[in-house]
């Protein structure tokens, strides 16, 4: 466990309401008003926080089971609201949501955990999720479940965590891209105190295809 920093911290509860609104500003740029390049800049927080948070609920949760059916579950919810929203129409199979994304994370963290694989299994299980991740188009690429593996790995080491996740988003896709701002999320990582705070229940979850329906909604109706 990370030690809390002594002048201000932060729990799991605050940091899902920084992930969600820079998620919202992120979604409010890409899909309504892509000139507001700023606002795409301060959402690239939103997934390294998503990413830590998948490894906290991990780490934290009594049925890891039930945590992976309920990511699955909104998954396959949210993607009518990501393929209008990103791609205006029903289906879209070149993208997929991140909730896809952060169900293969966790599926990763399982494999890593598992007591019934041996350890080359294991890296060859998490390099096929990886690059499932890639080939199926999940949101975030390889990034995604890379940077939760990282997170959960070096969990003890803070450093290790900051310098690896630093890595993978400076150079994501091999180049130096607006992605490199999501290491501004690591500064409420730093601040986090290991404490829940306030239970969000589903709400946390049902957010995500809801805002999405909604941009889809203004863009579709009111902008066009």
């Amino acid at each position: 466990m990370l030690k809390p920093s002594k002048i201000f911290s932060l729990n799991a509860y605050q940091l899902k309401l920084i992930a969600l609104i820079t998620m919202i500003l992120d979604h409010f740029a890409r899909v309504l008003y892509p000139d507001l390049y700023l606002l795409k800049v301060v959402g690239r927080m939103a997934f390294i926080l998503y990413a830590f948070l998948l490894v906290e609920g991990f780490i934290h949760t009594k049925d890891s089971r039930k945590y992976f059916s309920r990511l699955l579950l909104f998954a396959f919810l949210s993607e009518i609201p990501y393929d209008l929203a990103f791609g205006d129409a029903w289906f879209e199979p070149n993208r997929q949501n991140i909730f896809f994304t952060l169900s293969a994370g966790l599926t990763s963290l399982l494999i890593i955990e598992s007591k019934k694989v041996a350890s080359d299994v294991k890296v060859l299980l998490v390099v096929a999720l990886v690059t499932a991740a890639n080939l199926f188009h999940f949101d975030y690429y390889y990034l995604g479940v890379l940077q939760v593996v990282c997170f959960y790995v070096y969990r003890s080491h803070r450093f290790k965590q900051y310098l690896t996740v630093g890595i993978l988003n400076m150079f994501f896709m091999a180049r130096i891209s607006t992605q490199s701002a999501a290491i501004m999320g690591l500064i409420p990582i730093y601040l986090y105190n290991g404490k829940k705070g306030k239970n969000t229940g589903l709400l946390y979850y049902v957010f995500y295809p809801a805002h999405l329906f909604l941009f889809w909604l203004v863009k579709k109706y009111f902008l066009n």
